[in-house]
This record gives C-alpha cells, sequence and structure tokens, in this order.
C-alpha cells in the first residue's frame, strides 16, 4: 500500500442502462433497447475513480454485497487506479439502479439501496488513512447512506468532525433527498470545509434562490471554505468564506449522458485544489470534468486523464 492523498467515501452503485427506451412495455410483452450497459455509479465511486484518473492517489470506501454486482464495483476501482478499501458485505445485495434512457436524453430510475444503508462511520479507518498520507476525506450521496445519517446526522457529523481533528480537509456531496428532510445536513456544515451540492438542492438546503444568496446562507450555516454550485448546463458558482466568487460557463462538448457528470465536477474541482491553484481555476477544472462526465454513457465512460482535464479547462474564459 502506498501514500495516499484523498479517500472517496460513500455510495457504491452498480448502474444498469438501458437506451433508447421508445415506450413502455406492457406486462408480459418485451420491448427493445439499442443497448444495455453496466456502469459503474454511486457519487463516492465516480468522484473517487475519477480522482484517480487525474494523477490524485485515491482511495475509496463503501459496502458492496458478495454478489456479481458487487465483483464489478471492485474491478472497477482497480480498472480506474483506485485503491479498493470497499467491504464485502454478506447481509446486503450491492446497491443498483436500472437507469432508462429515453430518445431525448432524460433519465427515469429505479433504485435498490442495498449495502450502502449499512455504511457506518466505523468503516473508515481515519487515523491509518491519515498515516499514509491522506489530506483529503470526500463524503458522498448524503441522503442515502442511512447508517451514516441516523436520525439527525450525527454519525457522520462525528465522522467529519473527527477527521478534521486528522488534519485532514472535508469535502461533502449529497444526493438528492426524496424525504424532504433537508436540515438533517445543516449539522455537517460547520465540520465542512468544501461543499458541492448542486443548485437544485443546495435550494432546499438553503433556503435561498440565487446563488450568491445560497453561498452565503450556507457559510452561515457553519462551510469553513468553499462552496461550489454545480448548475448543469449552466456551468457552476463557487465563491470561498472570504466572498471571492466566480460563475463559469461550461465547456461545449456533444452531451449523450448527464449521469455521474456532477461527480467528475467535484474530481476536477478537487484535483485542481489538492495541487494548490486558485479558486477560479479549481472552477474550471470542476467544470472541465462534468464536460468529460456528459459525452459518454455512463459515470466513467467519458472520463480520461489530468492532461485533457488541463486542455478542457483552458478552454473555459
Amino acid at each position: 500500500m502506498g501514500r495516499l492523498e484523498a479517500v472517496s467515501v460513500g455510495i457504491f452503485v452498480a448502474d444498469v442502462v438501458a437506451r433508447p427506451v421508445r415506450g413502455t412495455a406492457e406486462k408480459g410483452r418485451l420491448e427493445l433497447v439499442d443497448e444495455i450497459l453496466l456502469c459503474s455509479g454511486g457519487s463516492a465511486a465516480s468522484t473517487g475513480y475519477a480522482l484517480a484518473r487525474f494523477g490524485i492517489p485515491t482511495a475509496v470506501i463503501g459496502r458492496v454485497g458478495h454478489d456479481g454486482f458487487g465483483d464489478f464495483m471492485v474491478n472497477e476501482a482497480q480498472r480506474h487506479g483506485a485503491e479498493s478499501l470497499i467491504l464485502r458485505d454478506p447481509q446486503a445485495p450491492t446497491s443498483a439502479t436500472q437507469v432508462l434512457v429515453d430518445e431525448e436524453g432524460e433519465r427515469t430510475f429505479i433504485h435498490a439501496i442495498g449495502a450502502n444503508a449499512r455504511l457506518v462511520p466505523a468503516d473508515v479507518p481515519l487515523e491509518a488513512l491519515r498515516a499514509r498520507g491522506a489530506r483529503l476525506l470526500h463524503l458522498a450521496g448524503f441522503f442515502a447512506l442511512p447508517g451514516m445519517e441516523g436520525s439527525d446526522g450525527s454519525p457522520a457529523r462525528d465522522l467529519l468532525a473527527r477527521a478534521s481533528g486528522l488534519g485532514f480537509i472535508t469535502s461533502l456531496d449529497n444526493v438528492w433527498n426524496p424525504r424532504g428532510d433537508w436540515h438533517k445536513i445543516h449539522s455537517l456544515l460547520p465540520h465542512t470545509d468544501l461543499f458541492c451540492p448542486s443548485i437544485h438542492d443546495a435550494r432546499h438546503i438553503s433556503g435561498e434562490q440565487e446563488p450568491q444568496a445560497i453561498a452565503q446562507k450556507l457559510f452561515e450555516l457553519g462551510v469553513r471554505q468553499v462552496v461550489a454550485l454545480k448548475m448543469g448546463a449552466e456551468g457552476s458558482f463557487v465563491m470561498n468564506r472570504a466572498g471571492e466568487q466566480y460563475r463559469l460557463g461550461i465547456v461545449q462538448v456533444p452531451s449523450i449522458d448527464g449521469t455521474g457528470s456532477g461527480d467528475a465536477f467535484i474530481a476536477g474541482f478537487l484535483a485542481a485544489w489538492l495541487r494548490g491553484m486558485p479558486l477560479r481555476d479549481c472552477a474550471r477544472y470542476g467544470n472541465a470534468g462534468g464536460a468529460m462526465g456528459v459525452r459518454a454513457m455512463g459515470a466513467m465512460g467519458g472520463i480520461t486523464d489530468w492532461n485533457e482535464l488541463q486542455y478542457l479547462a483552458g478552454q473555459i474564459p
């Protein structure tokens, strides 16, 4: 085991993508599509694997089952160059999502939470990771990690607090919250250095609508260094606690599938941050990562390497 820079912890999902779905097959009937793909998904996996591809020595931590999907997810970590600290859970299947992509590229999801529900703070050996040089802890998938959330967010809060005490930079991402208890994430924010939500989710978390107001509210709730809002086709808005802020547009690439593009944004942003780049450059690299993510099917299909990330980032003013 070599030296680490980053650790990505959270949800791991096997995505089964069918496209294009032109209708809904009636019971007992067959509907044909052009392709069905098995892809690695889940925000901890996608961000961790992309970080590794961008030249950051990264370990990934999550739970998968003792099943074929679990084998696939562990093999994917190796294929993308990340160190797998993934736990094989004998009591739960690997989380999986059936992704139905229509002819316009819109997606419908059928999801089983599986082993992700059983990930707990004790699964993250913070001291050992820090001893190996890891300096960033990214927690991805809040609102889809019951074992990390508890009733009030305290398990994840305590994990981030312990990580901060050990000297980690802490980074946080969430998924959509169908339950509506968005306030549960508030207790994590005072222990979060870098918060990277979508603007849609951030509106629910903050109660504000406009990017600058959202960021200011998130700082009031405790975010310590940077808020980076992912805004899809509108690019991104980033702001630090000192008030430095940038709104940057996207890189023009063919858009095939948006699955995982937000995770790729975070990976690009963090890869630049860990290299000590200024905030504006981090945002440019984030947008470049997001562009990579939309140009192929699946979360990792369009992710290449640091050299191309640099090239794409250079196309953003």
